[in-house]
């Protein structure tokens, strides 16, 4: 499915520091439309192996880049790609900002107590019709207000939320990219915890864009969505949340096909809504709350 947003605010810098012509239809849409390998390169993702050769030699401890990045390395990458995204996008600070800041600090102390202050959780709405939400490495999260709009209860929020807060801490994306062969990827990595070199910023420019789109494999869906399922349910929202997210995403995709940028990132199967409806089943004849309006959404008035 594609549609032109006028709204999103797409424009990168190149690697002269200057803004493009913004971007229109399908690219300007997609998030996707920026990780071409052109655009890495003229991003500053793929860097020369140099400036990292260097950097390592200087400071030997630095190999260990190479390996799963570990937390702090986790931490470090998202909160740099954090400025990025704010400057892709606008923030919204209203009643849906701090509505959705307290229910992700309701789910973030839902948490076993050492996933709890692991993490660099916070949570910030931003202006776009695009249909998603995701989490960079570490924990920040972000939600656009088209995917807000289109959700009727706290309990479908907090079952997306829940969604993405798992990928953060089941370390789904540190995984992922090491699994990566992309020496490329590996060296922009190295760049942007050891900070040497003039095309830091600009790696970091490329690296936001790249990791709000990874995409995980149909186990570490089915994961997150388990694990997000149990979280909503130990912050005493509604499991059903989660059946009602699909049945929107669903919907967006024209009755099961893919639509909006969350399900071209987490596609959408009839096992996954099966798989949400067997694990409410399993959790036996137990009374939850009910299902509650979603303050500030168009589809909750």
């Amino acid at each position: 499915m594609c549609e032109t947003n006028c709204d999103s605010r797409n424009e990168i810098m190149d690697s002269s520091g200057q803004t493009p012509e913004p971007l229109t239809g399908c690219v300007a849409l997609s998030r996707r439309g920026f990780i071409t390998r052109s655009s890495l390169v003229s991003a500053g993702l793929v860097i020369a192996p140099t400036v990292l050769i260097e950097a390592i030699a200087a400071r030997p401890a630095e190999a260990q880049l190479f390996k799963k990045p570990g937390v702090a390395d986790q931490k470090k990458i998202g909160q740099q790609a954090v400025q990025q995204i704010l400057r892709q996008y606008k923030q919204v600070n209203d009643s849906r900002a701090t509505h959705f800041r307290e229910m992700g600090q309701r789910l973030v102390s839902a948490l076993p107590k050492d996933e709890q202050s692991k993490w660099d959780y916070n949570f910030r709405v931003l202006d776009s019709k695009e249909v998603n939400a995701f989490a960079l490495p570490g924990g920040p999260m972000f939600m656009f207000t088209g995917l807000y709009n289109l959700l009727a209860t706290d309990d479908a929020l907090a079952a997306v939320t829940g969604h993405e807060m798992a990928h953060v801490y089941k370390e789904h994306w540190a995984k992922a990219y090491t699994k990566s062969q992309n020496n490329g990827a590996l060296l922009s990595l190295g760049a942007i915890l050891i900070g040497k070199g003039s095309q830091t910023a600009q790696t970091i420019a490329g690296f936001a864009n790249s990791a709000i789109s990874k995409k995980f494999s149909r186990s570490e869906e089915d994961e997150a969505d388990k694990e997000g399922l149990k979280d909503l349910v130990a912050a005493n929202y509604n499991p059903k949340g989660m059946i009602q997210l699909f049945q929107v995403l669903q919907k967006q995709g024209g009755g099961g096909g893919i639509g909006g940028e969350f399900l071209a990132d987490h596609p959408l199967t009839s096992n996954r809504i099966k798989n949400a409806e067997k694990r409410i089943v399993e959790m036996g004849n137990r009374s939850f709350p009910p299902l509650k309006p979603l303050p500030g959404s168009a589809a909750a008035a």
